[in-house]
């Protein structure tokens, strides 16, 4: 399925609401050019710039705002890049930096998004350079990438740092993020398909391939990245190795990777800090991997990683920040002490993950339109041999209630249009209706279907009930024997306990809206994780949320 083209797709919900929070944050002075470009001792070339210009082209178009700041930082790149048109040294023939790949494979992604948006001669000429002149001299040494473990350092801090060289490899303790730049080639090779680059990222991908993830201790955000551009390659190859490798993969990271709030460990078999750059990764895998399987279980961790690894991490600033990894130590959720807002990386790889949210809410193909994600919004939809408008309104995830008004219709032809249902709703709670009149709710891949012809005015509701639910702690490292509170997608706790609670069997749980409960008689609150936005700075500075429970 493709997604509705972003310049025929307005949202007005949650997901712009946070994307707005998010443009806002990087468009303050600390992103604003000429501080937006880093000196020439700044370990990470091209990170700082690719990710912040990266993150104001895609939040420009799905939001439709126009970006302050982008076109005089593209007229800068000229007297800001390198003789060879990258960002940091230019190396001798034999030497490879993986910070340095890593990094300008943001400003690399940049480009590409730029150019597929622009159509911009310079962005064009400038991904030319960077592939002639800093990807194709690493042929031949992604092969010797060194994966012994005796070979790697394990005291990384959250700032990733060069430690030493083995062969020709300057290794990072971000362990494995030359591989991030997997990311930017394959978008790369999709504009400018030079054989020599398809040999490059055939390499890149072997050689990913034979790595061990876990033994390694590979960063998670690493390898993410790379997933996203073995997921890409496949869609431009079809290679199904690509695919079943994305599968696997990814199902390796959801058991040893992923936080009891669907967030992650910074590294494998290191569960210190969460970090949102890696989050937004396995969103867009997840959303990738059920676009490409139809598996619906894919979709519906899409909805958890957002609502509460992404809701928590983002700050009421509209940056994210880390947290620790919830279960580990004990029952509660918070900002990592110092790494409450990861201002140089997490707070522009975040618009990534908020423009992909917006950008996926309408799935088209053929004569059949998919609903993943409910937000309200307006989009325009090409649909066999002719358009649909849509309006969309819902209350979703605090209320299983979506209401769907035809706009404007110029299909003649029937269509069918599928909308996402959670695992976790009680069927009998499901209700379909077209202007007023009742229909069948046979759910099928995670899906209510609906076929027919929508001419305008046509109305369609749809409705499922949302309660409190319990599930029980799943994370890898949790050390916590118990369970969460659910409300739909919602992770639940109780803001700042002075110490662990146990909720007793005696407890009745008062719903008050917005997915929040109030317990009787001790008359505590459980609330959404996600409403981390909505506090006050220093309230959320201060947060701890407990959201496991032991059992009686």
């Amino acid at each position: 399925m493709k997604s509705v083209s972003i310049q025929h797709l307005e949202a007005q919900g949650e997901f712009y609401r946070r994307a707005i929070a998010n443009f806002n944050r990087l468009e303050t002075e600390e992103y604003a050019p000429p501080r937006l470009f880093r000196d020439d001792a700044y370990s990470w070339p091209g990170d700082w710039e690719g990710r912040t210009l990266l993150g104001w082209t895609l939040l420009a178009r799905s939001t439709r705002r126009p970006p302050e700041y982008l076109e005089e930082a593209i007229r800068m790149l000229p007297s800001r890049l390198n003789e060879k048109g990258f960002f940091g040294p230019v190396h001798p023939r034999g030497t490879v930096d993986e910070q340095q790949l890593s990094g300008n494979s943001w400003f690399l992604r940049a480009l590409c998004e730029y150019y597929l948006w622009t159509k911009d001669d310079f962005a064009l000429s400038v991904i030319h350079r960077l592939i002639d002149n800093l990807l194709l001299p690493a042929v031949g040494y992604y092969a010797e990438y060194p994966l012994d473990p005796v070979q790697r350092s394990y005291d990384g801090s959250a700032i990733g740092e060069l430690f030493g060289k083995v062969g020709a490899w300057h290794l990072s303790t971000d362990i494995g993020c030359a591989f991030i730049m997997l990311d930017g080639a394959t978008q790369a090779y999709l504009i400018v398909p030079k054989p020599e680059l398809r040999d490059l990222i055939d390499e890149m991908i072997e050689k990913f391939m034979t790595a061990d993830i876990i033994g390694l201790s590979f960063q998670t955000h690493a390898t993410l990245s790379a997933l996203r551009g073995i997921l890409r390659h496949y869609e431009t190859t079809g290679d199904p190795r690509l695919l079943e490798k994305a599968i696997d993969t990814f199902g390796v990271y959801m058991q040893r990777g992923m936080t009891e709030n669907y967030a992650n460990y910074n590294w494998f078999g290191r569960p210190d800090w969460t970090e949102p750059c890696a989050v937004v990764d396995s969103f867009i895998v997840a959303v990738g991997l059920w676009k490409h399987t139809g598996n619906s279980a894919y979709l519906e961790a899409a909805h958890h990683i957002y609502y509460n690894g992404l809701g928590y991490g983002q700050r009421p600033n509209g940056g994210f920040g880390c947290d620790v990894c919830a279960g580990v130590r004990d029952e509660m959720l918070s900002p990592k002490e110092g790494l409450y807002e990861a201002y140089w990386c997490c707070t522009m790889r975040g618009a990534e993950g908020l423009a992909k949210a917006i950008d996926s809410c309408y799935q088209a193909t053929g004569r059949t339109i998919a609903i993943p994600f409910y937000e309200s919004s307006t989009a325009v939809i090409a649909v066999g041999d002719g358009e649909l408008k849509l309006a969309t309104e819902t209350d979703y995830p605090y209320e299983g209630v979506v209401r769907i008004e035809v706009m404007e219709s110029t299909v003649a032809e029937p269509v069918t249009l599928r909308l996402f249902m959670p695992s976790w709703v009680e069927r009998s709670t499901v209700a379909l209706s077209v202007n007023g009149e009742s229909k069948g709710t046979e759910i099928r891949d995670g899906f209510v279907s609906l076929a027919g012809h929508f001419p305008k005015g046509t109305l369609i509701e749809l409705s499922f009930g949302i309660g409190l639910r319990k599930e029980r702690a799943f994370g890898f490292h949790t050390t916590i024997e118990g369970y969460s509170y659910r409300h739909g997608p919602l992770l639940l706790g109780i803001d700042s306990p002075g110490s662990a609670l146990a909720i007793g069997q005696d407890e009745r749980m008062e719903p008050l809206g917005e997915g929040k409960y109030r317990l009787a008689p001790s008359n505590l609150t459980l609330s959404p994780v996600h409403d981390m936005i909505d506090k006050p700075l220093e309230e959320s500075r201060q947060n701890r949320k407990q959201v496991l429970f032991r059992d009686y």
